[in-house]
């Protein structure tokens, strides 16, 4: 699958409901071939990886209040699934995510897993991961790209991160009525 359908497909199904989201995207996969679902999910894992940045990592402590590994890939799940502008906007530059927050934590809310579930459905067979043709199945995931910094120094995260810090660490008082 080619990226222009790729970005098609995840930007059809956007909800701002994560719920929502994942049940649209596997609407959306629903009226595809099963190898064409499997293609897709190869995109999907593709822009999942391009997206393994320090730079990105420190963005997604900064709005989780925390991320492990795993919440990190759930974070970047969740950045593939708000669409191709978001996405390369924040491989380019983390902060511009602010944009399209509202102080609240994100979760990817295993948009990864839609393709899986529709192909089992298609198909009746479990051997989806088999058919993605994944060289490294169970290996670790590489360290993410960029020089490390501390995630929990106030300072540097300013300095990068400046309209995420007025969202997540001086978030505006709510009025009271």
């Amino acid at each position: 699958m080619d990226w222009k359908p790729f970005w098609k497909i995840i930007e059809d199904a956007y909800c701002p409901d994560s719920i929502d989201h994942f049940e649209a995207l596997k609407d959306r996969l629903g009226s595809l071939k099963w190898f064409e679902v499997v293609e897709f999910q190869a995109r999907f894992d593709e822009a999942i990886a391009s997206a393994n940045t320090i730079a990105l990592w420190g963005a997604a402590h900064l709005i989780n209040g925390g991320c492990s590994d795993d919440a990190f890939r759930d974070f970047r799940v969740w950045l593939v699934g708000r669409g191709r502008h978001a996405y390369e906007a924040a491989l380019k530059n983390p902060d511009t995510l602010a944009n399209i927050l509202d102080g609240d934590p994100v979760d990817g809310f295993g948009l990864d897993a839609a393709a899986l579930r529709v192909y089992e459905a298609k198909t009746g067979m479990s051997d989806f991961f088999d058919r993605l043709d994944r060289e490294e199945k169970d290996a670790p995931p590489p360290p993410p790209e960029g020089v490390d910094f501390d995630f929990e120094d106030e300072a540097e995260l300013k300095k990068r991160y400046p309209l995420l810090c007025h969202l997540y660490l001086n978030p505006p008082a709510e009025t009271l009525e």
